[in-house]
């Protein structure tokens, strides 16, 4: 890219009187000029644009020529400056052009093959790149060309036009050379002064960058502060910044700057388009000199502001790995953007990076710390914090209204202060920030009487502290609910079961004293209904004792080897009656030689007995009840399914039927019940090791599923 292009006329160029021909002396003379001309320029301040002009003017005037140009290049032989003098209605060339010159022109040539050249006929070299517009373009001129080196290593050339076939020998390429020499140092010396020039330039640019953006936490603030100072270096027409919505993945323009900056804010891209989104995704900035002919760009912004992109600079802002955004620059003021310009924006970007990257973090705390005292101050329960040593330094409003201690008092307390002399607590080395500790005590309240308490204690850390969190959940009503089932069984163990079994012993002794002629009277059908109810009140109470004891974790003690296959024909035979009433099929698909099963044999029968009967309540006219069963021996267990063919079980309860007292009414059922059955099977299961679930059976029904451990 070009550091300057110049197209300059120079008429008293053009109006000298010119001698025949100049004697050595005048030549000799004319390096003298040159070498005085060169010191008062670097005296002047090494300044490029001054020197490039001066020299070609001096040349054109000593070689008796028309007009001339000089190019300067770079290590990579790209043109950094160039200064043509021409003709007065002559028009700045194309970058294009430009470009040509070293790839087809004479001054090129001289570069490339570090020697000088005279062409004595402009229309017979193919060397000669005619200038679109200039003079030399008609007609035949003679050109002499001389390159500027510096250390065996050629940073330019200067050419010299002369209207005319044979204009020049080697007496004038001698002397342009001796000229090219001299102008050769200070040309580099004002090149490479230039370029510390603008090192120091951008090096103070980026301090203060990273001064400004570096000193707020402000994400808007950074932003603003990161468009001045491109502003100030890139000159560009519109320049703006956008971030990354992790939520939607897209590109939202935050801040601008420029032409369109109000239209721009707000714009939404998908981070897959545009050269933003390539820029984002790609990790890499890019420069574009011309958006018509890259397929990269995007013409939406175009399309919501109503201004055309034609260059555009972009680079994107990468913390740690992660892409936080791009900025970007478009439609330089003057020239072209270059590559130092993008390089200039990839040090702001990695500036801001960091800056945003912070700022970012800090909302997110400040969010945090803001949601955090929400749900701390809100929760329905009280939360007490403390140091590592247990004194109390915060508690939520709900811990003053629950305790009757106000927040002042809670803070000069410790947390053993608010239990019972004989608690135990957790020690602080024990409680861990990936696991939640519980226990149960009884909390002190403030002129009030204790209140029963689940404390979950977890380790926390709040801003740079360490603190343990005591989180309290009364359990008032669970207390009391728990007294009542106790007092319940014993009620259920004590009161009922003896009485209930002299009933049943004497609704016994009666039927065996009734003559069997009177089997069919209404007296025998009254005994016969109060006996079965009598036994189904035994086996509710059975139930609720089991449930109660398999409850309590109560080890299983009296377990055998028991033939699985007899024990649900036994089963059957239990439920004949019921089967033979609901006119309701029983297939048992177990072979005789099913493996055998080590379980307590009348907990296992109970099991299947509510399995059974469960699915008789929910079965109609000639359905079929199937038990079936298979081997797993990965697990050494058994799987036993119970499947009837009714209305099935709906997914959202296929988890709830195994609880106390939870029932699901069926279509076309009158069943009744506590809903205890279920409940005793996933207990008694699960004290044999064992699962229970219920999926669709292949009939359409009901599959209840359990497994058991192999004998």
């Amino acid at each position: 890219m070009y550091r300057g292009i110049m197209i300059q006329m120079d008429h008293s160029i053009q109006d000298a009187d010119f001698t025949p021909e100049l004697r050595d002396s005048d030549r000799l003379h004319t390096l003298y000029v040159v070498n005085d001309m060169l010191k008062q320029v670097e005296a002047d301040g090494l300044n490029i644009n001054l020197i490039l002009p001066r020299v070609l003017n001096l040349s054109v005037q000593q070689l008796e020529a028309h007009d001339g140009s000089i190019i300067v290049v770079n290590e990579m032989l790209k043109i950094e400056y160039a200064w043509l003098t021409g003709d007065q209605n002559q028009n700045n060339h194309s970058e294009e052009f430009l470009e040509s010159i070293m790839n087809s022109g004479v001054a090129g040539w001289v570069i490339r093959n570090h020697e000088p050249c005279i062409i004595l006929d402009t229309q017979t070299d193919e060397r000669w790149l005619p200038r679109p517009g200039h003079i030399t373009s008609h007609k035949s001129w003679s050109v002499i060309c001389t390159p500027f080196s510096i250390r065996n290593r050629v940073i330019g050339a200067i050419t010299i036009h002369k209207a005319g076939v044979d204009q020049f020998d080697e007496r004038d390429l001698n002397l342009l050379t001796a000229i090219s020499n001299q102008a050769a140092s200070s040309i580099e010396n004002a090149r490479l002064y230039e370029a510390s020039q603008r090192q120091l330039k951008i090096s103070a640019l980026l301090n203060e960058a990273s001064r400004v953006i570096n000193s707020s936490l402000d994400i808007n603030e950074i932003m603003q502060s990161l468009l001045a100072q491109m502003n100030d270096f890139l000159n560009a027409e519109a320049i703006s910044i956008a971030l990354v919505d992790k939520q939607t993945n897209e590109l939202v323009y935050q801040v601008a700057e420029g032409i369109g900056a109000e239209e721009i804010v707000g714009l939404r891209l998908p981070s897959s388009q545009g050269l933003s989104g390539w820029v984002m995704t790609n990790s890499e900035p890019a420069l574009v000199s011309d958006t018509s002919l890259d397929p990269r760009f995007h013409h939406l912004g175009d399309e919501r502001t109503g201004y055309e992109t034609l260059a555009m600079i972009c680079a994107p802002m990468i913390f740690k790995g992660d892409a936080l955004g791009t900025i970007q620059a478009i439609n330089p003021s003057e020239g072209t953007f270059t590559e130092e310009d993008l390089d200039v924006l990839v040090n702001l970007a990695n500036i801001a990076s960091t800056a945003i990257a912070n700022a970012q973090q800090y909302a997110r705390t400040v969010a945090a710390e803001a949601r955090f005292i929400s749900l701390f101050q809100d929760t329905v329960d009280p939360i007490i914090l403390t140091d590592m040593r247990g004194r109390i330094v915060e508690a939520n409003r709900r811990a003053s209204d629950m305790l009757g201690y106000s927040r002042s008092e809670l803070l000069s307390m410790a947390i053993q202060d608010l239990h019972p002399d004989t608690a135990v607590l957790p020690k602080a080395k024990r409680i861990r920030s990936d696991k939640v500790l519980m226990f149960q005590s009884d909390v002190r309240a403030k002129n009030a009487p204790p209140i029963p308490m689940e404390v979950y204690a977890k380790r926390t850390i709040h801003g740079d502290d360490n603190l343990l969190q005591w989180i309290h959940h009364d359990i008032t009503e669970q207390v009391e609910l728990e007294k009542m089932r106790e007092d319940l069984t014993a009620m259920l163990f004590h009161d009922l079961q003896s009485p209930l079994g002299n009933v049943i012993s004497s609704l016994e002794l009666l039927a065996y004293e009734i003559p069997p002629e009177s089997a069919n009277s209404p007296l025998y059908a009254m005994l016969d209904i109060a006996r079965r109810s009598s036994r189904r009140l035994e086996t509710l109470i059975r139930s609720l004792l089991d449930i109660n004891r398999l409850e309590a974790g109560q080890p299983i003690t009296e377990q055998s080897r028991v033939d699985i296959s007899r024990l649900v024909d036994e089963v059957f035979e239990i439920e004949r009656p019921n089967f033979e009433q609901r006119r309701v099929h029983f297939a048992n698909t177990l072979p005789d030689d099913f493996p055998h099963v080590f379980v307590e044999e009348d907990m296992i029968r109970r099991v299947l007995v509510n399995l059974v009967n469960n699915a008789l309540k929910y079965s109609s006219e000639d359905q079929t009840i199937t038990v079936s069963g298979q081997l797993l021996p990965e697990n050494d267990r058994l799987l036993l399914s119970v499947s009837d063919q009714g209305s099935g079980i709906p997914k959202q309860f296929r988890e709830s039927i195994f609880e106390k007292f939870e029932r699901i009414a069926a279509k076309d059922s009158d069943a009744k019940g506590l809903g205890l059955g279920l409940a005793f099977c996933r207990l008694a299961v699960e004290a044999h090791n064992g699962r229970i679930w219920v999926d669709d059976a292949p009939s359409g029904g009901a599959r209840f599923n359990f497994t058991l451990p192999l004998a």
